[in-house]
């Protein structure tokens, strides 16, 4: 049996309990390779003219899949509970159109003034959201086919541009009988009819559903027919292959013509990295297909370091990938290429820079001046000329006195502004000394390099992760599709990105960079990857803050969001010092293992540091599990338990997710001596930011643990955990 997966059937396995979500995918699988197996309890279950090959399959004695099947091709619908399968299959059907793409139809009885009436005279009425551009119906029936079928004139009118999601509104007295037959002619053409007539069975009937499946599913949401071995990989269900599904709503966005710069934004888990991937896939097919003149390859790139292989191994795994056709590099990297391929070969040695900097900042910064009475610290200071100076490419005091510091609350006077360029230009005269640069200056060389060369050297670049870009990082890959050339390219930028989830500190707007995005931009809402308890959690802790989304203000909360599924809440622990709650993760992993429900690769482990992360790591390993740190994570499923940073987190999901050392004590960090307030509040903002962000990398089960007192920031959202009886007695003590 050759199986589609209706996108609608992925989301109803995620509001499962995970023991019986893994029972679906093996059912499944059994299906896949032998439908007639008897534990499955194949069903066909009754109805009229589209309901008629509406099956289910039994998971469990609860538990029921809802699928369409005919012949050898089944699209599986749904995975619930039985008596909600079988309440949905009394009130669908599925249509598989010859024009049209194909899907499940809601039909819903509607009340007569006659509770006598026989149900093949009742109206009813039919619901499907599909592409603006559907069709007709019944597009390949002529007017004269559609009478001789037996319709009045009045009902021809009605079906020439009636779609099955308007048919309702333009025919509300349409019966039951009619809706059915108006279905039955959809999937067959006038001469089939007439030669079929009356006689049940239609031999050409299986091959048009596969067609209609193959070639018009996509359409409609369907992934790709998948083998019995594809749906095993999918039951043993590794958190990296939920990440490549495309929802219908998000169709529009991958395959729509931009002429000019484009911008997609959402909240956490809305799906834009996905719709960036099949954006890849598509500019990659127009690419093969077009001239050799205009064949660069697509560039897909991000601040994030550890990103672009996960990205990568997912871009392969699309249906619709073109094979080498897209290159995914991180910003840094890039630029380094760029100035090496024109035969300049920057050096970069942290630890002298960082000493360069610790040099500067001692002569410049002297016991009175402008930016030691301001009471900002050595690490502020240093952000002000990577973030501000050198990631905005500013090229004179004068410039810099007169910008406007786009995501940094400390206000700098005159004085103060003057003193931090002394600081940028000593710290580059002692750079230059040594023969060494910083990771800006090779972004800033890089672009200036691309600005002189004569022909673009990509087709089109994505940019995922835009809110932690610098302007000059942005302003690199406009040159990089650009060349000398300053006119925007038509579909030549992608940007996507999330304010909410900002990590580093600093910014700009896109008017700032040049770039007009109106009317090419969209904002998706829906939340596929968190229940709702973990988003409000993540909202009640973090929802406070205003955030700076390239230009555009507004508390991180406020940000318009859905989700469609409900969750567990997410259970916030006391486990003692650090040392003891890494034990409690442990023995939650075992028993997670053990119940088979969860495998140790869908496991992520995060801390606020990168020394918490090495204790953690340190501490699993020794204790028998096997662990791999983000850094080194590629994107490829394995069976390692995942570590690294809040903040590494980003751009990645998993299963279950705990979240170390939330304490009063250490979450977020404290103010130091002299630092003064405004500066410690945006640094506690950047922290929110990024516990935001770790907290929404969980699917289904979130875990956060602390010492002898939970953060500040949790007190707030404690009606959004559950507690353990002890914490809550503690708690409310």
């Amino acid at each position: 049996m050759d199986v589609a997966l209706d996108t609608q059937f992925l989301q109803s396995t995620l509001k499962l309990e995970p023991g019986d979500a893994q029972r679906v995918w093996r059912a499944v699988e059994q299906f896949a390779r032998d439908p007639s197996t008897p534990s499955l309890n194949l069903e066909r279950l009754q109805g009229g003219t589209g309901r008629k090959r509406l099956w289910s399959i039994r998971v469990s004695q609860k538990i029921r899949v809802l699928l369409a099947r005919q012949g050898s091709t089944s699209v599986l619908l749904r995975a619930g509970y039985h008596d909600d399968i079988y309440e949905l299959a009394d009130r669908t059907a599925f249509v598989a159109p010859l024009a049209g793409s194909p899907g499940l139809i809601e039909v819903r009885q509607v009340a007569t003034e006659s509770e006598e009436q026989p149900l093949a005279n009742q109206p009813v009425r039919a619901q499907r959201v599909l592409d603006d551009s559907e069709p007709s119906i019944v597009e390949h029936w002529s007017s004269t086919e559609l009478a001789e079928a037996g319709f009045d004139a009045d009902a021809v009118k009605i079906l020439r541009t009636a779609t099955v999601d308007t048919l309702l509104d333009a025919w509300p007295d349409i019966t039951e009988e009619h809706f059915n037959q108006v279905l039955e002619l959809s999937e067959v053409s006038p001469r089939e009819w007439r030669q079929r007539q009356l006689v049940e069975e239609d031999s050409d009937a299986d091959e048009r559903f596969r067609r209609a499946i193959v070639e018009r599913g996509a359409l409609a949401g369907l992934s790709s027919v998948l083998t019995p071995d594809e749906i095993r990989r999918l039951a043993e269900a590794p958190i990296e292959d939920w990440m490549i599904f495309l929802h219908p709503d998000q169709r529009a966005l991958v395959d729509r013509r931009f002429n000019g710069p484009a911008r997609v934004r959402g909240s956490a888990g809305t799906g834009k990295t996905v719709v960036a991937l099949h954006r890849a896939a598509a500019l990659a097919k127009r690419r093969a297909e077009a001239p050799p003149e205009i064949g660069a390859p697509i560039l897909f790139t991000t601040f994030v370091r550890n990103l672009p292989p996960v990205l990568e191994n997912l871009y392969a795994r699309l249906p619709t990938s073109v094979p080498g056709a897209v290159e995914f590099i991180n910003i840094d990297r890039l630029a380094r290429r760029v100035c090496v391929e024109a035969g300049q070969t920057p050096y970069v040695d942290q630890r002298r820079v960082d000493s360069a900097f610790a040099k500067a900042y001692r002569k410049v910064v002297q016991r009175g001046s402008p930016l030691d009475r301001a009471s900002l610290t050595r690490r502020y200071l240093r952000d002000e000329v990577t973030a501000v100076i050198k990631g905005r490419g500013i090229g004179s005091l004068e410039e810099y006195l007169e910008i406007r510091r786009t995501g940094r609350r400390v206000p700098f006077s005159t004085a103060m502004r003057q003193q931090a360029w002394m600081l940028r230009e000593d710290w580059d005269q002692r750079l230059v000394d040594a023969g060494i640069v910083d990771f800006p200056d090779v972004v800033r060389m890089a672009r200036d390099l691309a600005r002189e060369d004569p022909m673009p050297r990509y087709r089109a670049a994505i940019v995922d992760e835009s809110q932690d870009l610098t302007l000059v990082g942005l302003q690199l890959v406009l040159a990089l599709i650009r060349g000398s050339q300053e006119q925007n390219q038509p579909d030549g930028l992608f940007i996507v990105g999330d304010g909410a989830q900002k990590v580093y500190p600093g910014g700009y707007t896109l008017g700032q960079a040049g770039i007009d995005i109106q009317g090419n931009s969209a904002v998706l809402r829906l939340n596929y990857r968190n229940p709702r308890s973990i988003i409000e959690t993540a909202m009640a802790c973090a929802g406070s803050e205003v955030v700076d989304d390239l230009g555009e203000e507004y508390a991180r909360g406020d940000a318009e969001f859905e989700t469609s599924r409900d969750g567990a809440k997410p259970l916030l622990v006391q486990a003692g010092n650090y040392g003891g709650q890494i034990e409690f993760v442990a023995q939650q992993i075992r028993t997670l293992a053990q119940s088979g429900s969860i495998a140790p690769g869908d496991i992520g482990v995060f801390a606020s540091t990168n020394s918490r992360v090495k204790d953690a790591l340190a501490i699993l390993t020794n204790s028998g599990l096997s662990c791999q740190e983000l850094t080194e994570f590629d994107g490829r499923p394995n069976q390692l338990i995942k570590l690294g940073t809040f903040h590494r987190s980003k751009g990645l999901e998993f299963k279950v997710v705990f979240l170390l050392d939330l304490s009063a004590s250490s979450f977020p960090l404290r103010q130091l001596a002299g630092q003064s307030e405004t500066e410690h509040k945006e640094r506690q903002a950047l922290q929110l930011s990024q516990l935001y962000v770790a907290m929404t990398r969980a699917r289904d089960r979130l875990y956060v643990l602390y010492s002898d007192e939970p953060s500040d920031v949790l007190y707030g959202a404690l009606d959004c955990f559950e507690l353990p009886e002890a914490s809550e007695g503690q708690l409310q003590d």
